[in-house]
């Protein structure tokens, strides 16, 4: 007997077992011997001499019919001899193929044989989803590399400004966009330091200014940044009286101009014959009425030129006449 021949075999014990009553001694013997004897096609026969060739025909073309027999065969009271017929039916069509046998073992387990198992494929699919949780988890590492990769590389002070230029008073927003938790300002005009999270400062004053922020992140490590502010104005040099009474009565005594945004200026006095009189460089000069010599110069009508640099970049240039009197 064959490992198919076998199989069925279990399964019809199997099978059998299940049913309520018990399955009759000789009906066994015949399948028992059916199936070690001449194999399945002798089976087909002996359920032919029990039960015709009408139910042999329904078993041969569907698996269904044969259990049915059988479950007739186990519930018939008397068994019977059953003749082997082997000259009216073709050995041929009774030969089983492998897809039949497969039926009949499948109907038989009557769901308790699983389908085969595939070990092969089931250690490749297992091998594949090892394969992609691997990749995963690579994957995973790669990005966590590459965001610890650029923290590190982000500075730990790094100064945000706007506006950086423009004219007084100049309004500047800051902020750190370093990775520094505990910042220090100073705006390098003056004012006090400032250690808020995104001060402001305002540039009262036409100029050009070094902001320096220094900064420490979580770890304790300390960095600094710088910037420069530019502060501009719109200079100008403001009206020049007309007379001055150098005479001590304090009314008038000086010749003083105001000025804005001026950076650099020079003043020169001249009489009408163009001797220099007087003269002086910076924002702050003036003429009390005395000539180079310290002597007081003579009343009269004299000239200046001024010309001035202004904090726009500009050059400045005011001429004009000025009569002293006493």
């Amino acid at each position: 007997m064959n490992k198919g021949e076998n199989d069925l075999e279990d399964l019809f014990k199997e099978s059998f077992s299940e049913f309520e009553a018990d399955v009759n001694p000789s009906i066994w013997k015949n399948i028992q011997t059916g199936l070690k004897g001449a194999g399945i096609g002798v089976l087909i026969q002996t359920i032919f001499n029990k039960i015709g060739s009408t139910t042999l025909v329904a078993a041969v073309s569907s698996v269904s019919a044969v259990i049915a027999t059988i479950l007739v065969m186990n519930f018939t009271s008397k068994p019977k001899t059953v003749p082997v017929v082997t000259n009216k039916i073709d050995k041929t069509i009774l030969k089983p193929d492998k897809a039949s046998v497969k039926e009949i073992k499948t109907f038989l387990a009557d769901g308790k044989v699983k389908p085969e198992s595939k070990p092969e494929v089931e250690t490749v699919v297992k091998e594949q989803k090892e394969e992609k949780a691997t990749e995963a988890v690579k994957k995973d590492k790669k990005k966590i590399q590459s965001v610890i990769k650029s923290l590190a590389e982000q500075p730990i002070a790094s100064i945000s400004a706007s506006p950086v230029a423009g004219t007084v008073p100049l309004i500047v927003n800051l902020a750190n966009s370093g990775t520094g938790k505990v910042n220090k300002w100073s705006f390098g005009d003056g004012q006090k330091p400032n250690v808020a999270v995104n001060p402001v400062h305002v540039f009262e004053n036409p100029g050009v200014y070094t902001i320096l922020l220094t900064s420490t992140n979580a770890d304790g490590r300390t960095s600094v940044d710088s910037i420069k502010i530019e502060a501009t104005g719109n200079s100008s040099i403001a009206s020049i009286p007309g007379s001055f009474s150098p005479n001590g009565d304090g009314i008038d005594d000086l010749f003083v101009f105001q000025s804005k945004n001026i950076v650099n200026m020079e003043v020169v006095l001249f009489d009408k014959k163009g001797k220099i009189v007087y003269n002086w460089k910076g924002i702050d000069g003036k003429w009390d009425g005395k000539n180079q010599q310290g002597k007081q110069a003579q009343d009269g009508i004299y000239y200046y030129i001024i010309t001035a640099d202004g904090v726009d970049g500009k050059k400045y240039e005011q001429k004009g006449s000025i009569k002293l009197t006493r």
